[in-house]
This record gives structure tokens, sequence and C-alpha cells, in this order.
């Protein structure tokens, strides 16, 4: 017996950072993110029936090669979800997986790569009859345990992980992410200027900073903000708020920088240009008014969010202001992604 499927999704951009874990992939503090449009993983997943073993049996090419590092990232998902998907062992696997964008540029692959293995598995769960419960929420559970950001890439516009209180009510969830639904019409297009400052890999991963979370002199500290800001950011999308959208947005990056500065093994992530920008951004907005912000993930590498009624001044503003100082004069243009996941049958 074989099959075949495919599937895209996209990366996100957190407004509200996931910076810490527990247990098994848990959130120590929920986050709040933008699925982008233009920024996917595409992956296809074809499984052949064989002996079955104790052992998965799998191949990963990227972009048509073979990358066996990547391997132990899949190994590793497959161990986690072996217990609900056993019968991934009476298979041979072949995942061909490709991005719409380049690395290390800003743009969380790991998000939109483990969105994309969990779709495919959970579509082969179901044509074999093996999957129970909803489909998106067991994707977005499946991929939280190959990456956690990667669970809110399960859905389009925003979406929330994680356990968080909003208009008195308990809402979330630390096992799968949720899709935001009551966004104002003003936020129904922002703009994403990724501004890339530098393309190496990081001296520190995400998985290493995760784990200086563990035992960090202003954890307590961080899970508190991280709720107030979760509320404060739900209720601007909500009532179309773009100034405390744009405060907590820009406080959460600085936040999240700043934990890194003060982890036991401190680190930092960013260049003497992110600082410049920064100032620069700031500047530009004081001077023009412009609905604009910026954000970071784990990296040096700048997110210039802006309503789409600010576009063409933006725009200017990149191309005369900050193209001299990112990394060969490059920036990559997206927005916010409306329609989540996209599946094709093979």
């Amino acid at each position: 017996m074989t099959g075949q499927v495919y599937w895209e999704a996209p990366s996100n951009i957190a407004l509200v950072k996931y910076w810490g874990k527990k247990g098994l992939q848990l959130p120590c503090n929920p986050s709040v993110s933008l699925s982008l449009s233009l920024s996917k993983t595409q992956t296809s997943l074809k499984w052949v029936k064989k002996e079955r073993t104790d052992e998965f049996s799998f191949d990963f090419f990227f972009e048509g090669e073979k990358k066996c590092l990547f391997e132990k990232k899949i190994e590793a998902l497959l161990e986690r979800i072996g217990p609900s998907f056993s019968f991934v062992k009476d298979y041979h696997l072949e995942f061909r997986s490709s991005n719409t964008f380049p690395h290390s540029v800003g743009i969380a692959s790991s998000a939109s790569s483990m969105a994309s293995f969990a779709l495919c598995l959970c579509s082969m769960a179901k044509a074999l009859g093996h999957l129970d419960g909803p489909f998106y929420e067991k994707a977005s559970f499946i991929s939280r345990l190959g990456s956690g950001s990667a669970c809110r890439s399960l859905y389009g516009g925003v979406a929330s992980w994680g356990e968080f209180s909003w208009q008195e009510k308990k809402l979330g969830s630390d096992l799968f992410a949720t899709p935001v639904s009551k966004v104002h019409e003003d936020f129904s297009e922002i703009l994403d200027f990724i501004l890339i400052v530098d393309s190496s890999p990081k001296a520190v991963s995400s998985t290493v900073g995760h784990s200086l979370m563990n035992g960090h002199p202003f954890l307590e500290a961080r899970i508190t903000q991280a709720n107030k800001n979760m509320e404060s950011v739900l209720d601007a999308l909500y009532k179309g708020d773009w100034e405390t959208f744009q405060n907590v947005v820009e406080n959460e990056a600085l936040t999240l920088h700043s934990l890194m500065m003060n982890s036991v093994t401190p680190f930092i992530l960013m260049k003497p240009q992110t600082f410049l920008l920064i100032e620069k951004i700031k500047n530009f907005r004081e001077k023009t008014g412009a609905k604009c912000c910026f954000t970071l993930d784990a990296g040096p590498n700048l997110h210039l969010l802006c309503l789409k009624s600010e576009e063409n001044l933006v725009r200017k503003f990149v191309q005369e202001e900050c193209k001299k100082h990112l990394e060969n004069g490059r920036w990559i243009e997206d927005k916010m992604g409306k329609d989540g996941p996209k599946f094709e049958e093979a």
C-alpha cells in the first residue's frame, strides 16, 4: 500500500514571544503571532508499506538533496508522536521539502517546516483510518512536538498558543494553538518588511536559548509580563488600537533580547545595525506619524510591520534610509496571510 500527500504551511512572526519551555514542548508563557503569506515551506510525504520493525524508516530531501542533519529533528518528532502514530512503523516515509524564502533571514523555517510535516502525517493518518480528533487541532499538537512555534502556523491570520485570560475568560491551550478571530478590520492587512541585517547562522540556537530560561532570575516576572501583554495586544487587535499594538509588540521584541542578555550564560544576537535601524524606525515614525513598528525573533533581523495604508511611505523609508545598513542591501516584503496552510492532491 502506498500513498502521497502535499502540504504547504506558512511561517509566523510572534507578537507576544514564546520563550522558555516546561515538560514536553510546553510553553512557560502564552504567545500570539501573525502567519505570513509568502514565506512558506512546501512538503510532500510518500509512504510505502514495509515489514514492521521497531524502528522508523524514512528519508528526507530538502530542495532535492538529502539532508542528514535535519533527519535527526524528524526522528525526534516521530519518536514523540509514536504512542498515537505507531502505525507509521509499518511504512517507509519519504519527505521532500523546500522553502519559498532563504535560510537565516529572520523567518522561522522550523515553524513552517514542522507545521507542514505534521499536516502531511495527519493526512497520512486520515487516509489510513488512524486519525482521531479534529484534524487541525491534531496537526497543531503534533507540530508543537517538533517545534513549539510551529503549532501557530496551522492557521492563517492571528493565532495564539498557551493558556491565557482575555475579557475575563480563560482561553487557549498549552497543547495546541488556536485561531484568533476577533480582529478589527484595520488590522486585516498587516505588511511585513523583513530587514536582513545578517544571514549567518545564529551563535546560539533557539533550543539552547529556551533552555537558559530554566532558573532564569526573571522567569516569573516574564510570565506575568507575557500574560499582561497578551491581554493588551488582543484588546488592540480587537479594537483597532494601533498605538497599544505598537507599544506591546516593540516591548516584547526588546524583552526577548533582554532575557537573553540576562541569562546565567548571557548572549547577544542583535548586531550594531539592528540597534541603528531601531533608532531610525523610531525617528521615522516620530517625524511622519506612520503606523509602523518593529519586532525581532531570536536573531538580528528586524520585521518592520505596518498597515496597508502605510505601504508606499514605509517602502520609501526602507529604500532610502534602511537599505544601506542591510546585508547586501537586501530585504524581503511579505504580509499577513489569511488562508493558512494549503493542501494539494499529489
